[in-house]
């Protein structure tokens, strides 16, 4: 409805322009899609000095946060390495980055990034002024997620099972099973790759002349939550290694 809308007034007036926000384009004639990057990040095995840190935006934004939930915050030489890694660990999600900062109310930085192995349990409580979605990082990706129609979202937990990225074949051979619960072949998976791509939900980089996908951890860790619901993960997994 957006779309046709849209589409509507650019050809009723030539001289309108849209801006519009979406986690997917809306697909009409003379659109250009900008895809929004995660914030930039400090590189974790050359980590600059706790003074330069600030000049990242994903710690930016983390220590602006968290000055607001307590006036008296501040970066030292103890606490900025765990200040690095969490916004590091965090893939440079501006909610998930604000959600951590808020916590320095009740947790210091060093246990704030200690707790990150349980992030969707963690990261929660943001400002009651914001919409459901985004109270909360697993309420955020619930949203997402619950919004992917069926096949979509079980390619897009089948593809928890690789760690540090995947190939078009490995993914055919792996995740391509139709006989399973949400009836996505190997034949399927081009097609519903590109949509969940389309979606900011996985990215593809050029390796050497050949496409490599991946997720960044944190929405690799929530596909695998729900690909132990779904009660495919053991044989997913034996499929892997049989693969590889």
């Amino acid at each position: 409805a957006c779309a046709q809308m849209a589409d509507r007034l650019l050809h009723a007036s030539a001289h309108t322009r849209i801006l519009a926000s979406s986690r997917e384009a809306l697909g009409i004639a003379g659109e250009v899609t900008y895809r929004v990057p995660s914030l930039g990040l400090p590189d974790m095995s050359h980590l600059p000095s706790f003074e330069t840190l600030n000049q990242y935006e994903a710690v930016k934004l983390f220590i602006d946060r968290a000055t607001s939930a307590v006036s008296t915050f501040s970066v030292t030489n103890d606490n900025a390495p765990s200040l690095a890694q969490i916004c590091s660990r965090l893939d440079g999600i501006p909610l998930a980055i604000e959600l951590a900062a808020a916590k320095v109310r009740v947790l210091s930085v060093e246990q704030i990034a200690k707790r990150l192995d349980d992030r969707f349990r963690l990261l929660t409580g943001g400002s009651r002024t914001a919409l459901e979605r985004h109270q909360t990082l697993r309420a955020a990706l619930d949203w997402s997620y619950n919004l992917l129609p069926p096949a979509e979202q079980t390619l897009f937990r089948r593809l928890a099972i690789f760690v540090g990225g995947w190939t078009l074949e490995a993914a055919e051979s792996v995740c391509g099973d139709a006989a399973t619960s949400g009836g996505v072949g190997s034949e399927d998976v081009l097609n519903l790759m590109e949509q969940l791509i389309n979606k900011s939900l996985v990215s593809a980089e050029d390796a050497g002349g050949k496409s490599r996908y991946r997720m960044l951890e944190t929405m690799r860790q929530y596909a695998n939550e729900k690909l132990v619901e779904s009660g495919e993960s053991d044989a997913l997994r034996d499929r892997h290694l049989d693969y590889f």
